[in-house]
């Protein structure tokens, strides 16, 4: 019970940090979607809601490798390298998997992912908050997810409350 509660609390506050986390990207503005921009991924929908979808289960794949994951994630072969690496190597992310639950357009370049975390299989987790952008017409998970995933992982394990490279 003790490991469950240590791996469900970091999985239940990313949802929090994820969701209130910005890439730099984002306006005060995006936060209001028009009916005609939105999408649920169970719907059939766009081609832009089929790629996020794909975007974001591979980045969280357990068999995805780090190098794959760098071209998934925003500036993930640049300023976002080493956070990268410090969530790859965190145990935990080999028996997690995500599964994307709807996915809405603030903008044609900004997406809200709704999504649910399993371990093992297992559901641990529904409704998650996280960001995908639209970069040089590729999707990408947001730095700004990773971030929150990170620190929270940093501040429910006891690790360093330091700064996270790559993370502002």
């Amino acid at each position: 019970m003790r490991l469950l509660i240590r791996i469900l609390i970091p999985l239940t506050g990313v949802a929090l940090i994820a969701g209130c986390s910005s890439s730099g990207n984002n306006s005060s503005a995006s936060s209001s979607t028009s009916a005609g921009a939105s999408a649920s991924a169970t719907g059939g929908q766009s081609a832009d809601t089929a790629a996020v979808t794909q975007v974001w289960q591979s980045f969280f794949s357990k068999d995805t490798p780090i190098s794959q994951k760098e071209m998934l994630l925003q500036n993930g072969t640049t300023t976002m390298k080493p956070a990268l690496q410090a969530f790859a190597a965190d145990p935990r992310v080999g028996q997690a998997s995500a599964t994307v639950q709807k996915v809405t357009f603030p903008d044609a370049n900004d997406a809200d992912v709704t999504y649910q975390i399993a371990l093992n299989g297992t559901v641990m987790m529904g409704g998650m908050a996280g960001k995908a952008i639209k970069q040089n017409g590729q999707w990408l998970v947001s730095d700004s997810t990773l971030c929150g995933l990170l620190q929270l992982a940093a501040a429910q394990g006891g690790g360093s409350s330091g700064a996270i490279p790559g993370c502002s």
